[in-house]
């Protein structure tokens, strides 16, 4: 059997950001931006509608401060439009990226629900989902829609 290279959690998490990918803040806080704009919608048509400041940090349970920040940060990364004290809207990355993070989360806290036998996964599901590729959550949701 090959010999595994055991890294710490930071090691891994410093080249996902080194090859582009986004720190678990910045996905959290994408995660709710999407969920925030896609609130807007109107009968059959999805309207995306732009986000206050005050009401991401809110939801989130974090300053102002601190959400005008992160937000200054995804703009930068081309996620978000966003000048400070104005809305939040999302660019066309930033949406489909914020889809793909809400449906991982739907998938990781499904199937820790299927898992554990009850149906209190998604505590769990907001700590490990940040750690899973894109072919994990794919094959979990494999295994949920075969049952």
């Amino acid at each position: 059997m090959e010999e595994k290279e055991f890294l710490t959690d930071s090691v891994y998490a410093g080249e996902i950001r080194k090859n582009g990918g986004m720190t678990p803040a910045a996905e959290d806080y994408l995660e709710m931006i999407c969920r925030l704009a896609k609130s807007g919608e109107e009968g059959d048509a999805e309207v995306l509608r732009p986000v206050r400041i005050g009401e991401l940090a809110e939801k989130l349970h974090v300053s102002p401060s601190s959400a005008s920040r992160m937000a200054q940060a995804m703009a930068l990364r081309g996620y978000i439009d966003f000048k400070r004290y104005g809305f939040i809207t999302l660019t066309t990355a930033g949406q489909e990226t914020g889809e793909y993070l809400i449906r991982r989360h739907a998938v990781v806290t499904r199937f820790l629900e299927w898992l554990r036998g009850d149906p209190d996964g998604f505590g769990e599901a907001e700590r490990i989902e940040h750690h899973l590729s894109r072919v994990t959550v794919e094959a979990m949701e494999r295994k949920l829609g075969g049952m």
